[in-house]
């Protein structure tokens, strides 16, 4: 799972944009998604996401958020590269730009490069042992007007989600497998849905075959069971000399019991002298065992 989400942040960081208006939607979801606190004229947006920030700075001087101020210099790097970096815009372009990309329903393309900035910021991707988990966990400052544009963007493109409260944030989750993959695609994360999608039918395999094996185990057990309950039979019948008075289709089965004791009950009825189905085998051996019940043995 770490393989697969270093790829996936590699992929996200390298994804290429063709225009400035493309780079402006995704800088808008990026900063949409981190938390942020107003200081004065400036907003300060934080992270410990290392990777949001050298994308952003990949993508500003070609982008409109260039108005809002040169990013090297407004951007604050801890000593020993831990903890939250943080980047300072001026807080009244910060708005305007923020509110203007935060309306995503212009454009199916545009909302997608919205929703990857969202993503990358505060988006996470989980494969536990059972399920897949895509979760946006929206940062507390702007969850309201973030978890709207973001619902609506799903609602758009009819991927089934649920939001919930977690941890005391606000969090909105894609379960369906094949929506996730979907989702990575067109966010132009292929290099990971691909991934995911070849994990998604290994496990599938994997899962059927345990099934399998486990159906197999049940009904080994289930005939070793039923052999050795009916070789208990046999022998209390022969004990008691039951079996001589037993006609000679029913002897004939106690005897193929005996001889093999760990045969099924269609393999039983081929050993018999005038072989037989395993309905039959089973029909027989009812007879014998009300037989035996009867008699008390």
């Amino acid at each position: 799972m770490e393989k697969l989400k270093a790829i996936m942040w590699d992929e996200w960081a390298a994804v290429h944009n063709e225009t400035g208006e493309t780079s402006s939607n995704e800088i808008g979801g990026v900063l949409s998604g981190l938390p942020s606190r107003a200081s004065g004229s400036f907003l300060l947006l934080y992270s410990s996401r290392l990777f949001v920030f050298r994308r952003l700075k990949r993508l500003w001087h070609a982008s409109e958020w260039a108005q809002c101020g040169d990013f090297s210099p407004n951007l604050v790097i801890p000593g020993d590269m831990k903890g939250r970096v943080s980047l300072k815009v001026d807080i009244l372009p910060a708005s305007s730009l923020l509110t203007r990309f935060g309306r995503v329903v212009r454009a199916k393309l545009d909302s997608w490069n919205w929703l990857r900035g969202v993503f990358g910021s505060c988006g996470s991707l989980f494969i536990p042992k059972t399920g897949y988990y895509l979760v946006f966990r929206l940062p507390a400052n702007s969850r309201e007007q973030l978890e709207t544009s973001v619902t609506k963007v799903l609602k758009m493109n009819r991927i089934p989600f649920r939001s919930r409260w977690r941890y005391g944030l606000r969090e909105i989750v894609i379960r369906d497998q094949s929506a996730i993959v979907g989702m990575l695609s067109n966010m132009r994360l292929f290099r990971t849905s691909l991934i995911l999608e070849e994990k998604a039918m290994l496990r599938s395999m994997r899962d059927r075959a345990n099934k399998i094996v486990n159906c197999d185990s049940s009904n080994i057990r289930k005939t070793v069971e039923a052999a050795e309950r009916q070789i208990q039979i046999a022998q209390r019948l022969l004990e008691n000399g039951i079996i001589l008075s037993l006609p000679d289709p029913l002897r004939d089965v106690i005897a193929a019991r005996i001889e093999n004791p760990a045969a099924t009950l269609r393999e039983l009825g081929q050993f018999l002298p005038h072989p037989v189905s395993k309905s039959t085998i089973e029909y027989r051996w009812r007879k014998i065992e009300q037989l035996a019940t009867k008699a008390n043995v």
